[in-house]
């Protein structure tokens, strides 16, 4: 009964580990999913209240619709983007983490081409949302974004090791 109860946990451990990433894909596929004008009515929502910051940071006034409003706005968006597979790129390393255990290379690998796969699929997706588009640009930004992620994973994971094996010690002693 005890084997059964562990395997159970064990199982039950590995589906909850791929439960962050299943949660960040969802997210991002629902953004994908809007039209153009909803998510760009989305994003200006931020954009307004980034200027609002900067203009009473700098005493600036950004008009909207001007060029530095523009930018603004686009910077957010490509932001967005970044941000998205950076947590997608850390979410995947706690589950090959657990498939992989010792492997950290091959964890590194995956977790990045899991997630870089996915900004690709995220993009054909976009193809078929009205006045969407797909664009390579944004593969590779998310890409970037996941290593990023990837990378904050391996920290964590080094952290948890290391709490670990502090509290293993604190048990022996």
């Amino acid at each position: 009964m005890k084997m059964n109860e562990n395997k159970s946990q064990q199982i039950l451990k590995y589906i909850l580990s791929w439960l962050p990433a299943v949660v960040i894909m969802i997210i991002i596929f629902c953004f994908s999913a809007k039209v153009a004008n909803d998510s760009a009515a989305a994003s200006g929502g931020i954009t307004k209240k980034v200027v609002f910051i900067i203009e009473h940071i700098t005493n600036i006034t950004i008009e909207a619709g001007s060029a530095k409003y523009e930018l603004i706005h686009h910077l957010i968006r490509k932001t967005a983007h970044f941000l998205e597979y950076m947590a997608l790129g850390c979410a995947f390393v706690l589950p090959y983490a657990n498939i992989f255990r010792t492997k950290k290379a091959k964890v590194f690998i995956i977790s990045e081409i899991t997630a870089a796969f996915y900004a690709c699929t995220d993009e054909i997706h976009q193809l078929f949302v009205p006045g969407r588009s797909g664009n390579l640009k944004d593969v590779g930004l998310d890409s970037l974004g996941a290593l990023a992620g990837v990378c904050v994973g391996f920290l964590i994971w080094k952290i948890i090791s290391l709490l670990h094996k502090t509290t293993k010690i604190e048990r022996i002693e």
